[in-house]
C-alpha cells in the first residue's frame, strides 16, 4: 500500500517541470488590456466638468446631526470630511444640498430659535416634517467658512404653491447666505405628487398642472420680504425622478416659459427602488460598467434636447445613491458602492451632467457617506466613514484641472455594452486643450490579491513629460465595509474623520514611474487606479503633514514593477510574483518528496 501511493519517476518529473514553468505560463497566456486614446479628442463644445463635480445632499430633517445646532457647535469631523472634498476641488467650493422629501413637507419659521423641531414623530420615516428656523442659515454659513467655501442648493416646497412660506424662505435664505446660495430647487419629485397623495382630490397631477404651479411661485418670488428673489436667476427644476419624461417636460413649454430665470436643469434618480424592502438588483449590478452606462442615459432624449438648446443650461443630478429609501444592506455599505460611485459619476460627466449629489440621511441609513455619533444631534462621539465617501475622492482628484475637464469613456474591451466585462477606463481631457491629464482605470474582478495588466498607449502622454503617478483605491473584496484605502490612506477605525496610514495588506502606496513610449501598469482586483499623466497629483493625500508619495503602509505590498508596453510576455491577469513563487515551491517540494 505504501508503494502504491508514490508517483512513478516520469510522472513526478513531468509535474515538477510544470511547477517550474507555471509562473511564465500564467503571465504570458493573455495579452495586457489595451488602454488607447480615442480616434479624436472630444469636441470643443463637449461637456466641461470640474473637480467639485460630486457633492453631498443631506436630508433636511437631520441636518443638525451633521452640522450641529449652532455656529459654535459645528462638529470638527464634518468639517474634516468636507475639507477633504474642498481641498481637492481646485479652489472651487464644495457642493452641498439641503433637501429630500422632508424639505418639501417642512415649514420655515423665522421666529424659531431652535435649528430643527420635529412636528410629527409618527410620520413616515422617509418623509419626516420639521419646523426650522434662521439658525439653520447661520450654521450653513459657518460650514462654508470652516471648509474654505461651500455652495448650497435649497429646496422650495411646491406642495402648496400659494403658500406664503415659499417666498419667506427664499428671501431669508438669499439674504443670509449671499453668494453661498447656489440655487433654489422649486419642488421635489413633482412627478410623484399623485402617487404620494400630495395633490388630494386630483386624479392626475400633470406637467401642465406643474407649469401652472411654477407660474404661481414665480410671481410670489418677485415680492418676498427681502425683495425680488426671482431676478437673481437662481431657480432650478424640474427635479423629477421617476414618472415623467424629461424631454416631454422641456418641450411642453416649461423650458420656453422659464429659461430666462433658470440656472440649472435638475434631476433625481436611483438605479433601483428599495422602499418595499425587495431590491431588484444584487451587488453584481454595481460592478458591471455597462449598467452605469445605461443608467446615465436614463433621460438621454432630454439631455439631447438641452444640449441642442440655444440657451444651454447646466444639468445637475441633485440626488442619487445606490438605491432609494436608504439603500440596500450588503450593497450600499460595501466597496462595490465605492467603485460604483466613481464609475457612475464619471459616466454622468460623459453624457452632459455638470454635477451630482450623493444623498445622506439619519444615522444608520445604509447608503450614508458617513455617520454621526450615536448621540443627540450635535453630540460628541466617534464618526464612521462609509464606503461611498471613498468613491468621491478619486473622482475629485482625477478631474483636477484649472481649465476643467472633458471625460471620455474609452470603452475598454467593449465594457460599455458587455455586462460580463470586468474592466473599464476613462480618459480625462483638459477642458480647453486636446491633452489627457489623467486616466481612471477600473478592475471589477472580485479576486483579492489578483491584478490585471493595462497597457497604456504612449500617445496618451503629454509631450512635456513621460512620467506618471498611479494612485489606487483598494479593498480586499467588493463586499468589504471598512478596510478601504485611497492612496495608502484609510478612515477605517478613525472617529475624527482624519485619514491615517492603511496597514492592511491590500492597501497600496502611490507608484511613480516613466511611461516613455507606453507602459504597462497593474490594477488590483477589486479596485481602481487614477493615472496622472506627466504630472504629480495636485493633492498630496497626506491627512497630516506627510506626503503619500513618501508614505508606506505597514504590511502593504509594493505594486509590481511596470514593464514597457511592447514587451512580450506581459500577463493580463495574475497574482503577485511572490504568490506564484510560493505556489511553485510548495508543489515542487511535494513532488520531490514523492520521488
Amino acid at each position: 500500500m505504501a508503494s502504491s501511493a508514490r508517483f512513478s519517476w516520469p510522472c513526478a518529473a513531468t509535474l515538477y517541470l510544470l511547477c517550474l514553468v507555471f509562473p511564465s505560463l500564467t503571465q504570458s497566456a493573455l495579452a495586457a488590456v489595451s488602454v488607447s486614446s480615442p480616434s479624436s479628442p472630444p469636441p470643443a463644445d463637449a461637456n466641461v466638468v470640474y473637480s467639485n463635480f460630486l457633492g453631498i445632499s443631506i436630508e433636511l430633517a437631520y441636518i443638525n446631526y451633521y452640522f450641529g445646532n449652532s455656529t459654535d457647535q459645528i462638529p470638527q469631523p464634518v468639517v474634516n470630511y468636507l475639507s477633504a472634498l474642498q481641498s481637492r476641488a481646485s479652489g472651487r467650493p464644495v457642493r452641498l444640498r439641503l433637501g429630500g422629501n422632508s424639505m418639501d413637507s417642512s415649514t420655515y419659521v423665522p421666529t424659531q430659535q431652535e435649528i430643527i423641531v420635529f412636528t410629527d414623530p409618527n410620520a413616515n420615516f422617509n418623509d419626516m416634517p420639521v419646523d426650522y428656523g434662521p439658525q439653520l442659515f447661520d450654521v450653513m454659513k459657518g460650514i462654508s467658512s470652516a471648509v474654505g467655501g461651500a455652495q448650497f442648493l435649497i429646496g422650495l416646497s411646491l406642495r402648496t404653491p400659494n403658500s406664503t412660506n415659499i417666498p419667506l424662505l427664499a428671501g431669508d435664505a438669499s439674504k443670509a447666505l449671499g453668494d453661498d446660495l447656489d440655487a433654489l430647487l422649486l419642488g421635489n419629485e413633482p412627478d410623484l405628487y399623485t402617487s404620494h397623495g400630495d395633490r388630494p382630490g386630483m386624479a392626475n397631477y400633470s406637467v401642465y398642472d406643474y407649469i401652472g404651479d411654477y407660474w404661481t411661485v414665480f410671481g410670489n418670488l418677485q415680492h418676498t420680504p427681502q425683495g425680488d428673489i426671482l431676478s437673481q436667476d437662481k431657480i432650478a427644476g424640474p427635479t423629477i425622478c421617476c414618472a415623467w419624461d424629461l424631454a416631454s417636460v422641456l418641450q411642453s413649454g416649461w423650458l420656453n416659459d422659464f429659461a430666462s430665470r433658470l440656472k440649472y436643469i435638475t434631476l433625481q434618480h436611483y438605479p433601483q427602488n428599495n422602499c418595499d424592502g425587495h431590491p431588484e438588483y444584487g451587488v453584481d449590478y454595481y460592478t458591471a460598467h455597462a449598467n452605469a452606462v445605461s443608467l446615465a442615459r436614463w433621460q438621454e432624449h432630454g439631455l439631447q434636447v438641452i444640449a441642442a438648446s440655444p440657451d444651454r443650461k447646466p444639468i445637475l443630478m441633485d440626488e442619487f445613491n445606490t438605491a432609494s429609501c436608504g439603500g440596500v444592506p450588503g450593497i450600499s455599505d460595501t466597496f462595490a458602492a465605492s467603485l460604483w460611485t466613481a464609475d457612475y459619476a464619471l459616466q454622468m460627466a460623459t453624457v452632459g451632467y455638470s454635477g451630482a449629489y450623493l444623498h445622506t440621511r439619519e444615522r444608520g441609513i445604509t447608503y450614508n457617506l458617513f455617520d454621526p455619533p450615536d448621540a443627540v444631534a450635535g453630540g460628541a462621539g466617534p464618526w464612521t466613514t462609509n464606503p461611498s465617501f471613498y468613491g468621491m475622492l478619486p473622482v475629485a482628484e482625477a478631474l483636477s484641472s484649472a481649465n476643467g475637464s472633458r471625460v471620455v469613456d474609452l470603452n475598454v474591451q467593449n465594457s460599455m455594452s458587455d455586462k460580463t466585462a470586468t474592466v473599464a477606463g476613462y480618459a480625462i481631457y483638459d477642458g480647453v486643450s486636446p491633452t489627457v491629464h489623467s486616466l481612471v482605470i477600473f478592475n471589477f474582478a472580485n479576486v483579492s490579491g489578483a491584478t490585471t495588466d493595462y497597457s497604456i498607449d504612449g500617445s496618451l502622454l503629454p509631450s512635456s513629460s513621460s512620467d506618471i503617478t498611479i494612485r489606487y483605491l483598494t479593498a480586499p473584496s467588493v463586499n468589504e465595509k471598512s478596510n478601504i484605502a485611497w492612496g495608502g490612506k484609510t478612515y477605517a477605525g478613525v472617529g475624527d474623520a482624519t485619514p491615517v496610514d492603511a496597514t492592511f495588506s491590500t492597501s497600496l502606496p502611490d507608484k511613480n514611474m516613466s511611461c516613455s513610449g507606453g507602459c504597462t501598469v497593474q490594477v488590483p482586483g477589486p479596485g481602481l487606479a487614477v493615472v496622472f499623466l506627466g504630472q504629480q497629483p495636485q493633492f498630496s493625500n497626506s491627512g497630516s503633514a506627510n506626503s503619500s508619495t513618501n508614505a508606506t503602509s505597514t504590511g502593504a505590498p509594493t505594486p509590481m514593477s511596470s514593464v514597457p508596453a511592447n514587451r512580450a510576455g506581459s500577463g493580463a491577469s495574475h497574482f503577485g510574483d511572490a504568490s506564484i513563487g510560493l505556489f511553485g515551491a510548495f508543489f515542487g517540494l511535494v513532488f520531490a518528496t514523492m520521488l
